[in-house]
């Protein structure tokens, strides 16, 4: 299997490409991907260069990546508690952050059940991979944290960046009056 790996912390000259990854051992509570789309977020840099290895410290060779897309390839042993199976289209998030996760840029990754969901068909991979940590953060911001609801005024800083093009959807889902901050070259992209 390939994968992106890095072997020590640093700069983006410390990511190689690794032809012969062990593929992951699969538990009860996992199943084996087959990514179609890794998304690619600012926490990514983050790990590789070792800005939480202090919380979370990796061990090498370790694959990079969080969000992805892809069809499950296999459930995790008999009696596994998921209602997934082999073949199902799914996104999610497999990290090395989340408690057994195996890295999502490579060929076949390692994810909780409770960290996937089934890929809505009207959705391409590519897509479904770009939604797990904006979509999350914006869903803990406004829903969980926050309670918005209908008639209820918000502001949203960086209107146009991944977390915030999400929350203002969501908040204007919500019926919520919608206030954005943006530079003025994102003001027709925010507009839509």
């Amino acid at each position: 299997m390939k994968s992106v790996q890095i072997n020590i912390y640093g700069g983006s000259e410390v990511m190689e490409i690794n032809q012969n990854t062990v593929t992951p051992n699969i538990s009860s509570d996992k199943v084996l991907v087959s990514i179609k789309a890794a998304g690619v977020n600012p926490v990514d840099w983050k790990i590789r260069e070792g800005f939480m290895k202090e919380r979370v410290p990796l061990q090498f060779p370790s694959t990079l990546g969080m969000d992805f897309s892809g069809i499950i390839k296999e459930v995790g042993g008999q009696g596994s508690p998921t209602d997934f199976k082999e073949g199902d289209e799914v996104y999610g998030q497999a990290t090395v952050l989340n408690g057994g996760g195996s890295g999502t840029f490579a060929e076949l990754a390692l994810a909780n059940v409770d960290s996937i969901a089934p890929k809505l068909k009207s959705l391409s991979h590519i897509e479904a991979a770009a939604l797990p940590l904006v979509g999350v953060s914006a869903w803990q911001g406004i829903v969980e944290n926050m309670n918005l609801s209908g008639g209820q005024k918000i502001l949203i800083h960086g209107g146009a960046g991944g977390i915030g093009s999400i929350a203002i959807q969501l908040a204007k889902f919500l019926r919520a009056y919608v206030a954005t901050t943006i530079s003025t070259d994102d003001m027709d992209f925010v507009k839509k």
